[in-house]
Formats: structure tokens, sequence, C-alpha cells
């Protein structure tokens, strides 16, 4: 039987080698799989600190446009009610108009002489 039992012997010897062989081989392999999951998992959580900072960002320009949209407004108001007491074009033209009246320069203004002249001219011809 020693003689029978060598080969069988010799055969789980080998087989049970390649086995330890695959199952270093399948342990590797599951070393890496992990290897590459963890440098996943670091790169997400970089990826998320960096959208958090971005949103963080984000959020303090959209309160800073808000604070300026604000001010503007505020100063819109302020010229609108200004903007109410302005004089118009036509309330301009008839100021210009008055002025162009009685305008020393150009207008032509009669003495009291002239009006005590021109009064008794006109009853006289009556």
């Amino acid at each position: 039987m020693p003689k029978e039992i060598a080969p069988i012997i010799e055969e789980i010897v080998k087989r049970i080698n390649e086995h330890g062989r695959r199952i270093r081989i399948l342990e590797e392999r599951g070393r890496a799989v992990e290897m590459r999951i963890i440098g996943l998992e670091e790169n997400i959580l970089n990826l998320k600190d960096n959208i958090r900072e971005e949103f963080a960002k984000i959020n303090e320009k959209l309160s800073e446009l808000e604070r300026r949209i604000m001010k503007i407004e505020n100063e819109l108001e302020k010229i609108n009610k200004e903007f109410s007491k302005v004089a118009r074009k036509t309330e301009l033209e008839e100021v210009k108009h008055l002025l162009s009246l009685f305008n020393p320069l150009t207008s032509r203004f009669v003495t009291r002489e002239e009006v005590k002249r021109i009064i008794e001219e006109k009853l006289e011809r009556i």
C-alpha cells in the first residue's frame, strides 16, 4: 500500500499547493481591490469637501449679490422720489417763455409818461 498511497499523497499535496497558490492570488486581488476602494473613498471624501467649500462660496456670493440688489433698489426708490420733485420739460418751457416775455432786453416796456401820453392822445381823438 505504501506504493499505492505515495502517488495519491503526491497528487493531494500537488492539489493542496495549487489551491494554496490560487488562494494567495485571490488574496492579492482582494487586497488590490480593497486598496482601490480605499482610494476611491478618499477621492469621494475629498470631492465632497471641495463641493461643500464651493457651495459655501456660492452662498456667500449670492448673499453679497442680494445685499447689493437691495442697495440698488433702495437707491432707485430715492431717485424716483427725487425725480418726482424735478420739473418736467413742459414746465421748464413755460418758465422759459415767461422769462422771455419779461426780459427787458428783448421786450419793449412803456413808461408811465408814455402810457399817459397814449391815453391823452386817444382821449383827444374821441
